[in-house]
């Protein structure tokens, strides 16, 4: 279940169009929380932003043979086989180019993502796409 305020969020702008489907930037979503990966996805789409999402490490390194122009990652910090700021180093490495958001809901997450953008869980989807509209203009 989604933190209400996340909610909330996405009932208010779900019907609000954003153009074409897969013509913006290329957003890819890593979150082992499949309600999570769901609402980002949806609500980025709908913005026009082509938007892929992993569940895991892996996979989202998998992602990065697919796509090398990812605009922006936006990564849970605990992920089922590593950690999101695991996942920051490894795409400075071969995209340095490519932005990376950190989101935790644990009470601890400034000291976990010292030094990385992120966002503590919950937080509204509008403050989201306000960051990345901030980091894709300074990109």
């Amino acid at each position: 279940m989604l933190p209400s305020r996340l909610q909330d969020s996405l009932s208010e702008h779900a019907m609000i169009a954003g153009g074409a489907i897969g013509l913006g930037p290329s957003l890819l979503v890593v979150d082992s929380d499949r309600e999570m990966r769901r609402t980002l996805v949806s609500y980025f789409e709908q913005r026009g932003f082509h938007v892929a999402a992993a569940a895991s490490l892996v996979t989202a390194k998998q992602s990065f043979a697919t796509n090398k122009t990812w605009a922006l990652v936006i990564a849970d910090y605990h992920l089922p086989d590593g950690t999101g700021r695991d996942l920051a180093a490894w795409v400075r490495e071969r995209s340095p180019g490519t932005r990376v958001l950190l989101m935790s809901g644990s009470t601890h997450v400034s000291s976990l993502c010292d030094g990385e953008d992120f966002f503590a869980k919950p937080f509204r989807l509008e403050k989201l796409e306000a960051y990345v509209g901030a980091a894709l203009q300074s990109a």
